[in-house]
């Protein structure tokens, strides 16, 4: 069961190549995968806040679609670090939110949140159940399962994440587990093999019947209740 399973196991979230900073020392900017969060000046919008512009990238490089305006949170006398430290955690926050068909439209309520709020932890909380509630199921999956395997590691996260399944599937019972795609192996009867069998196939089968079973909405809030973790980006992940 032990090959099967790690035929079935996914491979972990990489980075992106184009991933990178962008701008200049002063009006620093980020890639994260097809979305660019950046920061500029426009003193005739507004003379006291640097602006904020979110951009959606197509395969090309172009820009599809954009959210952009004045940031109440990042005044002009901002020092750089935290400058490129708010581009940053937003670039990842946004990352995989963006959705092909209607572009940034999950996105505007969330980061309008941080433009006013900022990169402390409880305005990244708020602005992230925002992208869960309007995001597709895979963008929340993946969001979690890259910030689990930065902040643990794919095997930690996996370790951790196996009490978390096996709690939930026992209070929930055997026929959440009878929805797994591929189907697991076994009678319903036989519990704790078919969840032993779901944490073999690594993080993100753990992640995606914690979704599937909680609702995307929950999750994340769900896991940030069982771990130590927020469940958002943090400055000591990306060394800013």
């Amino acid at each position: 069961m032990r090959d099967t399973a790690a035929a079935l196991r996914m491979a972990p979230f990489r980075r992106s190549p184009t991933d990178g900073w962008v701008g200049t020392l002063e009006y620093p900017g980020y890639r994260a995968g097809n979305v660019v969060a950046r920061l500029d000046h426009l003193p005739e919008v507004d003379p006291h806040h640097l602006y904020f512009d979110l951009l959606l990238l197509d395969e090309g490089g172009r820009t599809r679609d954009n959210h952009s305006g004045p940031c109440p949170a990042i005044p002009r006398r901002l020092s750089l670090d935290d400058r490129s430290r708010f581009v940053r955690l937003v670039a990842e926050l946004v990352r995989h939110a963006p959705d092909e068909g209607i572009g940034l439209n999950a996105v505007h309520p969330a980061v309008g949140i941080v433009r006013e709020r900022g990169v402390a932890p409880e305005g990244l909380v708020a602005a992230a159940q925002l992208l869960d509630d309007a995001s597709s199921e895979r963008a929340v999956i993946d969001s979690l399962h890259d910030l689990l395997e930065v902040y643990l590691g794919e095997e930690e996260a996996c370790r951790t994440l196996a009490d978390v399944v096996a709690g939930l599937a026992h209070r929930k019972g055997a026929a959440s587990l009878d929805a797994v795609e591929p189907p697991l192996p076994g009678p319903s009867s036989a519990l704790d093999d078919r969840i032993e069998a779901l944490n073999q196939r690594g993080l993100s089968a753990q992640i995606t019947y914690l979704a599937r079973t909680l609702g995307k909405a929950r999750v994340r809030h769900f896991l940030r209740g069982v771990t130590d973790f927020d469940m958002v980006p943090r400055a000591d992940m990306f060394g800013v």
